[in-house]
């Protein structure tokens, strides 16, 4: 069963340099593995979970230890711990709420937090692995995630637990079916290192699971930046926003 993507050319003006185009990219509808009966509302979000280094706690203080470590920037744990905490800043705009608990023994699971969508009562619990890949991402990652599920912590235990697989690059065709066709709600995020601690979200995709859970009616669409200077300097940002009965929702 082919993808379905749904899409618009409808354009929503928000400032004088910013337009939303609606539904550009959508969920994966996957077949028909799951009830369309709503299962129980997700309990509420469990006690915030530790913070994996008492060093540092966010993008910004990490960036302070590392230059006072004098930690390479090209070092594993620099790379890594980077891309960790500018996925869970960049991903804040879309609802999340995540602390970073990567670190040794950590089960494969780099995040933890919840999600909040617009029109549900509670926020969905998620597990979150963070991969910054020089290569193309291939369906061994989503196996990887459904994986990190065994070993998470308690309070993120469950079926209705989502899973958010963050890369550097797009979603294969491969990924996409793995999403498509996993028993669990997956997330796909493509998070975009623009440098100097500045991340952005340039595509999202999810399973028909987690439409089930929470997202139904919510769509995901690409708002259109153009950075302020001269006409023929200006360059483009394209970032996901989540759309809501039309607009542009945005967490409080």
């Amino acid at each position: 069963m082919p993808l379905s993507l749904r899409t618009s050319r409808r354009l929503f003006s928000t400032s004088s340099t910013v337009s939303v185009r609606r539904k550009l990219v959508a969920d994966i509808v996957s077949p028909a593995v799951f009830t369309t009966e709503k299962p129980g509302l997700p309990q509420p979000r469990p006690i915030a979970p530790q913070p994996s280094s008492s060093q540092h706690t966010s993008l910004e203080s990490f960036l302070a230890y590392a230059q006072d470590a004098k930690l390479s920037t090209s070092s594993t744990t620099y790379v890594g711990t980077y891309y960790e905490y500018l996925c869970a800043l960049s991903l804040r705009r879309l609802g999340f709420d995540l602390t970073r608990t990567g670190g040794r023994a950590d089960a494969g699971i780099d995040l933890l937090g919840s999600w909040q969508l617009p029109d549900a009562t509670h926020p969905l619990r998620c597990i979150v692995q963070c991969k910054k890949l020089k290569a193309k991402a291939g369906p061994n990652l989503v196996r990887e995630l459904e994986g990190a599920f065994a070993g998470a912590p308690a309070g993120w235990r469950g079926e209705d637990v989502v899973g958010v697989l963050c890369a550097g690059r797009e979603a294969t065709k491969g990924v996409r079916e793995a999403i498509r066709n996993a028993r669990r709600g997956l997330v796909w995020c493509q998070i975009e290192d623009l440098g100097n601690g500045v991340g952005r979200v340039r595509q999202m995709l999810w399973n028909q699971r987690i439409g089930v859970l929470g997202a139904e009616g919510v769509s995901v669409g690409i708002r259109h930046t153009l950075v302020a200077g001269d006409v023929k300097d200006r360059v483009s940002h394209d970032e996901v926003v989540l759309m809501w009965k039309g607009e542009v929702w945005e967490p409080l």
